[in-house]
């Protein structure tokens, strides 16, 4: 699921982003720099992680599907459901999962 920032309302400096699940295993919270040199390739595993893109343009595969994201969209993941993520520049971006 993709949640776009974008579309978020803000209120008093904060945007609220909704998960699907709350139960989020806490292995890792890491920073990523994605560029056409390092791509993030497709891979699955068992933990949910949440993704958000810090900033760049990109393109998120999900169980085969390809969607654009941008700065401030948030993507939720299932356990064994295919993910990756390419660019033509670079995109900066905070696995938590």
């Amino acid at each position: 699921m993709i949640t776009r920032g974008s579309e978020l309302e803000e209120k008093n400096g904060r945007k609220d982003y909704p998960l699907v699940s709350n139960e989020i295993a806490g292995r890792h919270f890491a920073v990523w720099t994605t560029t056409p040199a390092n791509p993030f390739g497709p891979h699955k595993h068992e933990q949910r992680e949440i993704w958000f893109i810090l900033e760049g343009q990109a393109t998120v595969s999900i169980d085969g599907t390809e969607s654009a994201v941008q700065g401030g969209d948030m993507i939720q993941l299932e356990p064994w459901v295919e993910h990756g993520l390419r660019t033509e520049g670079q995109v900066r971006w905070i696995c938590m999962g």
